[in-house]
């Protein structure tokens, strides 16, 4: 069955909510057996929205549908994951299978009424407790998105949780990179995910794959990812493994992707429990800057970092991670460091030009362990890693300077580091408070050089 918004006599002017109408056509589609709803060009304004199996949601050049500024509006169903405060999702499947999305239009957060309208001083935008994710699929099968734009994300805009079977292409997710906690896309247990051709741009994380805490019939492990051919910004981190590794993550494959303006280019980060193997990053160009000071990071190529969250759980081991042909430049240095003896083994870098820059900003020299640092709430929020300052130093907790200065490569806690065709370039004259040294590798490590 095919329906179009054009058979109704609806206000697509977006000033009056079409939820109920939209609903009725998507019910039913269901009760046919399935098909494609078509949103024809105009705004529609809506809340939740419940997709079922066997249903497409497609979206013609010029069809904009906007998500209602009222949480009265996303009542209708209510997530199993939570996204720090929130159940709330304007488009939601749980347990459908062959469910696409596809178009040349545009799905609308609406951003700006659930944020303060003025910057704070670090240049954010106040969040309301609750906002909506802008598309949530749960324990759903064979998902297909193409082609659409997302935009104007209130929380994180694109949230697979523990789907099989997922293929991305040629999408575009643009964010207002004043809004923190705006993830892209966030890729959570799902397994046998095919990622390409696609931009990312967010004050947050760009690409984040991640096993969050969840119920026990939704949790598994991520395996069997590529992501290629993607143009990732982030004011965070453009393409992260965790913080949130509940359950393992393996066998991922990141190949010919830009990553530009970016605190953060790649970051592995394993806190709780779960462990990180059989990782390749290949053909990556990347520029590092320094973001603000509530972003983890400062401005790292790479950040690999195996610590405790909480103090009962042990960190999952990191190992079988190669970096081939990565090329670019940034303000900070590469950062590699476990806390636990052997917990961070057999990683590779293979062919990697890195040019070192000066920054503006008065943490290049530091490195950042975030999170978990803040010892009143270590286990906390990302808030309450993110904003709150170790009264001692006036940065935050887990941002400290590195021992010998800045260098290019830091590695501590590391075994079986191979280090294959590396150049770094820094500025001549060395700039004062920089590492003599530009690769720094920790005495206890046993990596080779070459």
């Amino acid at each position: 069955m095919k329906l179009s918004l054009e058979q109704l006599d609806l206000d697509r002017s977006g000033l009056t909510s079409v939820t109920t109408a939209l609903q009725s056509l998507i019910d039913t589609i269901d009760q046919a057996g399935g098909g494609t709803l078509v949103v024809t060009p105009g705004i529609w304004l809506t809340g939740t929205l419940v997709l079922p199996s066997n249903f497409t949601l497609h979206l013609e050049a010029g069809a904009h549908l906007l998500a209602s500024p009222h949480e009265a509006d996303y009542l209708a169903a209510e997530t199993q994951s939570m996204a720090e405060q929130s159940r709330m999702a304007l488009l939601y499947a749980r347990d459908a299978h062959h469910l696409t999305l596809s178009g040349a239009g545009c799905i609308d957060g609406n951003a700006s009424a659930w944020f303060a309208p003025h910057p704070d001083a670090q240049g954010y935008r106040q969040p309301k407790t609750r906002r909506p994710r802008m598309l949530v699929l749960e324990g759903c099968q064979q998902v297909r998105i193409r082609d659409i734009t997302l935009c104007d994300a209130p929380m994180w805009t694109a949230h697979l949780v523990s789907c099989n079977h997922v293929f991305i292409n040629n999408i575009t997710i643009d964010n207002d990179l004043t809004l923190s906690n705006t993830d892209a896309l966030d890729i959570d247990s799902c397994q046998h995910v095919h990622l390409s051709d696609s931009y990312f741009s967010a004050a947050d994380d760009g690409i984040c794959l991640k096993t969050t805490a969840k119920a026990a019939e939704l949790q598994q492990p991520i395996e069997n990812v590529t992501v290629n051919n993607c143009i990732i910004r982030s004011k965070s981190c453009a393409i992260k493994v965790g913080t949130e590794t509940f359950a393992d993550i393996r066998n991922l494959v990141v190949s010919n992707c830009i990553i530009f303006e970016s605190n953060r280019a790649i970051g592995l980060v394993s806190r709780d429990g779960g462990q990180f193997s059989q990782m390749l990053f290949s053909n990556i160009i990347f520029d590092c800057q320094h973001g603000d000071p509530c972003h983890w990071g400062k401005a790292d190529p790479v950040f690999i970092s195996v610590r405790h969250r909480a103090p009962d759980i042990q960190p999952g081991a990191i190992s079988q991670i190669t970096f081939s042909n990565l090329s670019g430049s940034g303000e900070g240095a590469i950062n590699l460091h476990s806390d636990i003896p052997g917990a961070l083994h057999d990683v590779t870098f293979n062919g990697l030009n890195f040019a070192q820059r000066l920054s503006a900003s008065d943490e290049q020299g530091c490195y950042d362990l975030r999170p978990p640092c803040n010892p009143q709430r270590p286990t906390g929020m990302g808030r309450d890693n993110a904003w709150r300052l170790n009264p001692q130093t006036g940065r935050a907790h887990g941002v400290e300077p590195y021992p010998h200065g800045l260098p290019g490569l830091y590695a501590a806690g590391v075994e079986g580091l191979q280090l294959h065709a590396i150049q770094i370039t820094r500025p001549q004259p060395l700039p004062a408070g920089w590492d003599e040294e530009s690769i720094r590798i920790d005495p206890a490590n046993s990596g080779e050089q070459k």
